[in-house]
């Protein structure tokens, strides 16, 4: 079994938790984790159920879009935006209302039905190095995405490339050593052992974007949004798992500080000249 890093290349670590037929290894050098076995594929998401929702209905989801937009805006970002990995494009509508000239890019063919039906511009496909030209957008989102690659350096490296001079890549993860996985353990529902390659924490994803020539301006822990319908939905079908985490969830969303640290966080990076 490897255990070698996609991150940094090391190959110490250590369990931190898992179930059968996989566990989650830490790092002993950049502080992110892995999943072990690895999945067996990234090309995985041409028609991904998770993006199969009414959009109407999917209130949660246009508040996290919104949320996150407003932290890329009050952040000073403004100009032209793609959003990779866009799903139904929450995001996108949240960057055309903040005043962006927003497109996405995604490799679900239903989610991108859904959202040119809407009327945005969106692109089939999976985000690679010649996919836009050089120098092209003052700001790129990857809200969810660098887990789902078995190579996230060479992601970044893409849009280190198209974005303008001192543009602005904005990451969204889970963070694996919030609140919420320490309390669920390998119940976390954001470990997706047959999808995500890697689990990062706030220093290891500052380590990776330094390395890829970012430099991390604005960082904020957070939590996924949840409504009192969903909590109380998902505390009925899955208790007593679901119930700590909304509790966590809730605690979190008081933002009281340490020890109670989101389950995400987003970060904030501008590009820096250097050799790729």
């Amino acid at each position: 079994m490897n255990n070698k890093c996609i991150i940094c290349g090391s190959e110490q670590s250590k369990r931190l938790t898992g179930r059968a037929g996989w566990e989650v290894r830490i790092c002993s050098d950049c502080a992110n984790a892995l999943t072990v076995p690895a999945p067996t594929t990234d090309r995985q998401y041409d028609d991904h159920s998770f993006f199969q929702i009414p959009v109407e209905g999917a209130l949660r989801w246009r508040h996290a879009a919104g949320d996150l937009i407003k932290f890329i805006h009050d952040n000073g970002c403004r100009g032209t935006f793609l959003d990779v990995g866009c799903g139904n494009g929450f995001a996108i509508e949240a960057a055309l209302a903040a005043g962006f000239e927003a497109q996405g890019i995604e490799a679900s063919q239903s989610a991108v039905i859904s959202g040119r039906d809407r009327g945005l511009q969106i692109q089939v496909g999976y985000y690679q190095d010649n996919t836009f030209p050089d120098n092209t957008f003052d700001v790129i989102l990857m809200n969810h995405v660098l887990e789902h690659s078995a190579n996230p350096r060479t992601m970044l490296m893409s849009a280190h490339k198209h974005l303008k001079p001192n543009g602005y890549l904005c990451l969204g993860q889970s963070n694996y050593l919030g609140t919420i996985p320490r309390l669920l353990g390998a119940r976390w529902y954001a470990w997706v052992p047959k999808e995500h390659y890697v689990h990062f924490s706030v220093q290891g994803v500052t380590r990776l974007l330094q390395n890829a020539h970012f430099q991390v301006k604005s960082t904020r822990l957070t939590t996924l949004f949840w409504d009192w319908e969903n909590i109380l939905a998902s505390t009925l079908r899955h208790w007593p798992g679901i119930m700590l985490h909304n509790f966590a969830a809730f605690v979190n969303q008081t933002r009281l500080g340490f020890p109670f640290v989101g389950d995400q966080f987003n970060v904030l990076a501008q590009k820096q000249e250097g050799n790729r």
